[in-house]
């Protein structure tokens, strides 16, 4: 039945059910690793799924039983009433697993990419230039699931979660949320050392990489929160810079006058 509802509903909201291109300007072998939700991530929406099934199973029985109390013809009305509310349970149903299905994380050298959404499918390309904090966290019920969730706060820029200048990308449902983790933060070091001066001027960068990696640990009652500091990544720009004007005072001297 879902398979075949999958089938319907797919083609009239024209979803791509199919791992996802890379980014525009990315090449396939920049693909570093293409991410899907845990299979817990499944478990709490077909929870919560549930809940309402039987909330509204509920309420639907309560309503049939006064209307044929109140009046065995009313039966007319209590037919299609139940025909409505199974139909909602069922695509509600489908439309939770393509949810979970639809969801696709790709990373590459330089940024990531996240799909999901099946009514209002979203897809959001983030580079890592622009990335300030990186952070994985996890609540009591994803706890129990076995997922996390990792965090990308940016400064500016794309259609993501926040406000203000504040903008939050979220992986949700990962199993392996660490090592997605390090992947952002190998990006964020590549960025960092990319063809700025001459070899011997890395050494102020390899000292914000080191900031970089090891990034503090905060414990907290809900989970395991990890952040890359802002104060960090502001000196690795610092760093950047003055390696960029060291370069560029370099050719300047060597230009004859």
């Amino acid at each position: 039945m879902y398979e075949w509802l999958k089938g319907i509903i797919l083609p009239l909201l024209r979803v791509e059910g199919s791992e996802p291109h890379p980014p525009a300007g990315h090449r396939p072998d920049e693909v570093r690793r293409v991410e899907r939700a845990h299979p817990g991530f499944l478990r709490l929406k077909m929870l919560g799924w549930g809940l309402y099934a039987v909330a509204w199973g509920f309420v639907v029985i309560i309503a049939s039983t006064l209307l044929l109390i109140a009046d065995v013809r009313l039966l007319l009305l209590v037919i299609p009433l139940i025909v409505v509310a199974i139909a909602k349970a069922a695509t509600l149903y489908v439309t939770m697993r393509l949810d979970y299905e639809m969801r696709w994380y790709v990373i590459t050298d330089r940024s990531l990419m996240i799909r999901e959404g099946v009514w209002n499918t979203k897809e959001v390309t983030l580079t890592f230039a622009n990335a300030q904090n990186v952070r994985v966290t996890q609540g009591p019920l994803e706890r129990y699931f076995g997922f996390s969730t990792v965090e990308i706060e940016t400064a500016g820029g794309g259609a993501v979660e926040g406000g203000g200048s504040r903008h939050v990308a979220r992986l949700r449902g990962l199993a392996n949320p660490h090592e997605v983790r390090e992947l952002i933060l190998d990006g964020l070091r590549r960025l960092g050392t990319a063809g700025l001066g001459d070899p011997d001027d890395h050494g102020a960068h390899a000292s914000a990489q080191h900031r970089l990696s090891a990034a503090p640990l905060e414990h907290s009652e809900t989970g395991i929160t990890t952040v890359i500091g802002v104060k960090a990544l502001a000196e690795d720009a610092w760093c950047e810079a003055k390696a960029l004007r060291i370069a560029f005072e370099r050719k300047a001297r060597s230009v004859p006058g």
